[in-house]
């Protein structure tokens, strides 16, 4: 099985992307394979807007270095999303593999939407946040579990919320990151137990 993470923080060594790599050490010990794709790293396009993926529905027109990992969505076995917050919300890179991520939402007759990403997928989700007070961004991370997570039907294991970074930086917190490691083997345990709905639902 493969754990695929999509890191959304511009630092390589920043608390989003130790807690990221802690669970996926945390996967890696419970057998899965895993890749961390860095949005900052790679050639990373935004969204043109062409609606091609309405007539050729969980295929992006778009091509650049996310395109593969967007197709790897549909066969992975458990999804990892991570932003940092910034200015209140999730940062540009997170925003722009969202945007892109709409291509695999496919369009219903009703007006409603199902997904490319077949059902019996893990989701876990990590924000780090500056301010102490963990419901400070409450509603933007409830807008990014609910585009990445919940809204392709992924079942959610684990979600940490990493506050008052600058005072105590994940690297050094031996708790947080055992517990990151914990939602890590959650992810591979829990994979494919479970059958989701290909109506997602989700709180914006």
């Amino acid at each position: 099985m493969e754990v695929l993470a999509f890191n959304g923080s511009p630092r390589k060594e920043g608390n989003t992307s130790t807690l990221i790599r802690a669970i996926l050490e945390g996967a890696e010990s419970g057998g899965a394979k895993t890749t961390e794709v860095r949005l900052h790293d790679i050639d990373l396009k935004g969204c043109m807007g062409c609606l091609s993926c309405r007539s050729n529905p969980g295929i992006c027109k778009q091509k650049d270095g996310l395109s593969p990992y967007l197709e790897a969505m549909k066969t992975c076995s458990g999804i990892i999303v991570g932003s940092p917050i910034y200015m209140y919300h999730v940062t540009g890179q997170i925003k722009m593999f969202i945007d892109r991520a709409y291509s695999l939402y496919t369009p219903k007759e009703d007006g409603s939407y199902g997904t490319a990403i077949p059902p019996g997928k893990t989701y876990a989700l990590v924000t780090s946040q500056g301010h102490p007070d963990p419901n400070r961004f409450q509603r933007a991370i409830r807008w990014l579990a609910g585009m990445t997570g919940s809204g392709f039907g992924l079942t959610e294991v684990g979600r940490m919320v990493h506050v008052n970074s600058h005072l105590q930086p994940a690297k050094e917190n031996k708790d947080i990151l055992e517990e990151a490691r914990k939602i890590g083997l959650s992810l591979v345990a829990k994979s494919n137990r479970h059958s989701n709905s290909n109506s997602p639902k989700f709180e914006i």
